[in-house]
C-alpha cells in the first residue's frame, strides 16, 4: 500500500538539508542501550516489525510527487531487525560499532528514515541501536520506539500482552493545524510578534578558531560537562526562590557567557520546543520539534537574576506562539533558517525532557553514568552513550536534568571550533550556573568566568 501525505514544514526542511548534505550524519538520532542478559534474538525480530505495523512514521519514505515534498507510506519498507555479530570486539571496537551504525547514511527516498541494530559481541553482551533520521523523529520518539519494542519483545517472550496506548492522532493533523494557523488571524498576531523579537537584534556569534567557510561543514563534535546531584538539586532550589525554571537559570547563566565571550549586548539564540501540545500526539513517532526564538539583552548592571528573569519571561510569551513554524519566522525577518549568513540564530540551547519514557526507563537516557542497571521487559539494560546530531549549528548546548544530577552535552561545530575551545566555554559556563545559583545578584559584567576556579565547583569532569 502506498499513499501519499503531505510534509510538514519542519519535515520540508529536514528534507531540503538531507539533499544539501546526504552523507551528512548530522541530522541522525537514536537511543541506544546496553543488553547485559540473554536476548531471545527471534523474538526481538519479531518485536521490530510488530513495531511498523503500529508506527506509521516507520513504513514511510520521502520524496517528491509533482515536484511537491510527500510522505509515502509502503508497508514494503518496514524496519527489520539488523543484526551485527561482534564476538571478541574491544569495548572501543564496540563503541566505533555502534557510531557507525547510527552514522550510515540514511536513504528516505528509498529505504525510509529508521533502522534498529542489535550489536552483539557475546550471548550475554549486545547493544540495542534505535536510530532515525530527524525528518521522521525527535528525542521523545526515539524513547517511545525503545519503550515499544521492548515491551512488544516481552510480550513474544512471555506471552503477557504488551498493553501499549492506543495510538488517537495522525501526523497529517499536525500539517493541517501548521496550514489553519498559517492562514488564520492567530497566524498574523504571530508573524508580527516574532518579526518583533527578531528585529534589531543578530544571532549570537562566537569568535571562531578558523576563518568561517562559504557552505556549512555538517562536522560536528561533542564536549560533556556534568554535574553532582548536589549542586543540581542546589539549581532546584534557587530557581524555585526566584520563581522561576531551572531552565530559565540554566539559559540565563549560558546567555551571559555568551555576552562576556561575544561582547555582544543583544543577540538572537535557538530554543527547541516540542509541538506535542495535544494529549494524542503524546505517544505518536515523528518530528514533533519546532525551534522558537530567544533574544537575551545585557547592560553593565543586568544579574544573573535579571538574566533568569528575563528568559522566564520571554519563555511564558514564547509558548503562545510555538506552533508557528520556525521557516516562517525567518522568512518574516529577512533571514535563512540554515547555513549561511545572516541566519536568525547559530546557536541553541536544549532541555531534554523525559516525561514521555516509562520511568523505569528514565535511568537509561542518563549516559554519563552507564553502570546503572535498569530491569526491564526480561532483559537488563544499562544506558549506552551514543555521541550525535553534531555540526548542525555553531554549537548546540542540551541540557538533561536527571536522578544524578546535570549532563551538558556541547555540539559544535569541530570546523570552526577547536576542542580546548569549546571545553574553555563548557568551563565558564559552569562557572557562570555556580554563581546563578549561589549568589543571583552579581553583575554579569564583572563575575570572574575565568581565570582561577571557584571554590566549590559543580564541575564533575569535562570530557571531550
Amino acid at each position: 500500500m502506498r499513499d501519499a501525505h503531505p510534509l510538514s514544514y519542519g519535515q520540508q526542511a529536514q528534507l531540503f538539508l538531507h539533499r544539501l548534505a546526504p552523507h551528512s550524519a548530522a541530522y541522525h538520532t537514536g537511543i541506544a542501550v546496553r543488553i547485559r542478559s540473554a536476548v531471545d534474538v527471534p523474538a526481538l525480530g519479531d518485536a521490530v516489525r510488530a513495531l511498523g505495523r503500529r508506527h506509521e512514521m516507520l513504513r514511510s519514505l520521502f520524496t517528491e510527487v509533482d515536484g511537491a515534498p510527500v510522505r509515502i507510506v509502503d508497508d514494503a519498507h518496514a524496519p527489520r531487525l539488523d543484526r551485527r555479530p561482534l564476538s571478541g570486539a574491544t569495548e572501543d571496537e564496540l563503541a566505533e560499532a555502534v557510531s557507525r551504525a547510527l552514522r550510515d547514511p540514511f536513504r528516505p527516498a528509498e529505504q525510509g528514515a529508521f533502522r534498529f541494530v542489535l550489536l552483539t559481541r557475546d550471548p550475554h553482551d549486545a547493544v540495542l541501536l534505535v536510530a532515525g533520521h530527524h525528518i521522521a523523529t525527535d528525542a521523545l520518539s526515539d524513547a517511545l520506539l525503545l519503550r515499544d519494542v521492548l515491551k512488544l519483545y516481552e510480550e513474544r517472550v512471555t506471552g503477557v500482552p504488551a498493553g501499549l496506548p492506543v495510538l488517537r492522532a495522525h501526523h497529517d493533523e499536525l500539517v493541517e493545524r501548521e496550514k489553519a494557523l498559517l492562514g488564520s488571524a492567530r497566524g498574523t498576531r504571530l508573524a508580527e510578534q516574532w518579526r518583533r523579537v527578531c528585529e534589531g537584534s543578530v544571532a549570537a556569534q562566537l569568535p571562531t578558531d578558523r576563518p568561517r567557510r562559504p557552505e556549512q561543514s555538517f562536522s560536528g563534535a561533542t564536549c560533556r560537562v556534568t554535574v553532582p546531584k548536589e549542586s543540581a538539586e542546589l539549581l532546584t532550589g534557587a530557581a524555585r526562590a526566584a520563581g522561576v525554571t531551572p531552565f530559565a537559570v540554566l539559559l540565563g547563566a549560558f546567555q551571559g557567557v555568551l555576552h562576556r565571550t561575544t561582547r555582544q549586548r543583544d543577540f538572537l539564540l535557538g530554543c527547541p520546543v516540542t509541538t506535542r501540545l495535544r494529549p494524542a500526539t503524546r505517544e505518536m513517532v515523528g518530528n514533533f520539534i519546532n525551534t522558537v526564538v530567544l533574544r537575551a539583552r545585557f547592560t553593565p548592571t543586568t544579574t544573573f537574576g535579571d538574566a533568569a528573569q528575563a528568559v522566564h519571561a520571554q519563555v511564558r510569551s514564547a509558548v503562545q506562539g510555538l506552533e508557528y513554524p520556525f521557516a516562517h519566522v525567518a522568512r518574516g525577518a529577512g533571514r535563512s533558517p540554515g547555513a549561511g549568513s545572516p541566519r536568525v540564530y547559530g546557536i541553541t540551547f536544549n532541555l531534554l525532557a523525559t516525561g514521555g519514557l516509562d520511568e523505569a526507563l528514565r535511568p537509561l537516557l542518563d549516559t554519563a553514568h552507564a553502570d546503572t542497571t535498569t530491569s526491564y521487559a526480561g532483559l537488563t539494560l544499562a544506558p549506552y552513550p551514543l555521541p550525535q546530531q553534531e555540526g548542525q549549528l555553531d554549537l548546540g548546548v542540551d541540557v538533561l536534568l536527571g536522578d544524578n544530577g546535570l549532563t551538558v552535552d556541547f555540539r559544535y561545530d569541530d570546523w570552526l571550533f577547536d576542542p580546548d575551545s569549546i571545553a574553555r566555554l563548557a568551563a565558564h559556563f559552569l562557572r557562570a550556573v555556580d554563581i546563578a545559583t549561589t549568589s543571583p545578584d552579581t553583575p554579569i559584567a564583572r563575575a570572574r568566568l575565568w581565570g582561577a576556579p571557584a571554590q566549590r565547583s559543580p564541575a564533575e569532569s569535562v570530557r571531550r
